[in-house]
């Protein structure tokens, strides 16, 4: 089985949360797709959590913060995320193609109409989808940077650079952590300091790459292992952020 996709569920009411925690179990059993399910009582509890998900079921009339203007505040972090609102009133839903919604469900749900909309967005979640990751930048608050713009990681002790597309940026923490974040998307260790994005190899010496024009050295121990997964990745055509 694959790794869970990643859920968030925003509805005010608790039973239909349950409801749907139990569309999702009883869809694992029947189809082998497994699902890591957070559940939400408000737009401003959804939000508080920085989390990136793989999909998303808004329930529009929320108190508070609607489902719309949630994801309209979402939007501003995840670009690429797929929404799928619910809502008792079809007219509602329309208005979800404003910020992006991927398709909505009328109310009440049943397990069929449940399962044509996950069958299609798990569709789509295989042909796109954009990973950005959240760091914590020296001096300067929190950022989000995109993997597909990441040629790649520096850690010299507990100090971790970005080398980006759009410049360097600072941080703390371990190589590990960086790694799990990761770890589903073609970035390979060189050597113990550097996670190389595979996308931005341009160059192969014996004990060097270079990467988005910058020279990294590749280690005895790490080249075997980093050449393998380059030439994997190169063809098979390239990987998916």
């Amino acid at each position: 089985m694959d790794e869970p996709k990643k859920v968030a569920i925003v509805e005010d009411d608790a039973k239909t949360r349950e409801m749907l925690r139990g569309f999702f179990s009883d869809y694992t059993a029947e189809n082998g797709v497994s699902f890591d399910v957070s559940d939400y009582g408000s737009g401003e509890a959804f939000l508080a959590d920085e989390r990136s998900f793989d999909m998303i079921l808004m329930d529009i009339e929320l108190p508070g913060r609607d489902g719309m203007e949630t994801v309209r505040e979402l939007r501003k972090r995840d670009r690429d995320v797929i929404v799928i609102f619910a809502t008792n009133m079809a007219q509602f839903a329309v208005k979800g193609y404003e910020v992006e919604a991927f398709d909505f469900i009328v109310k009440p749900m049943t397990y069929y109409n449940f399962t044509i909309k996950i069958r299609r967005a798990l569709e789509r979640s295989k042909t796109k989808r954009v990973r950005d990751i959240w760091i914590n930048v020296s001096g300067a608050g929190r950022r989000r940077i995109s993997a597909a713009q990441l040629k790649y990681v520096e850690v010299m002790g507990h100090r971790i650079t970005y080398h980006t597309t759009e410049g360097d940026f600072a941080s703390s923490g371990s190589m590990l952590k960086v790694k799990e974040e990761l770890s589903d998307l073609p970035f390979e260790l060189c050597n113990r300091c550097y996670l190389v994005n595979l996308k931005f190899v341009e160059e192969v010496r014996p004990f060097q790459i270079v990467v988005g024009g910058e020279t990294l050295q590749v280690s005895h121990l790490k080249r075997n292992e980093f050449m393998s997964k380059l030439n994997l990745y190169l063809s098979t055509g390239g990987g998916c952020y």
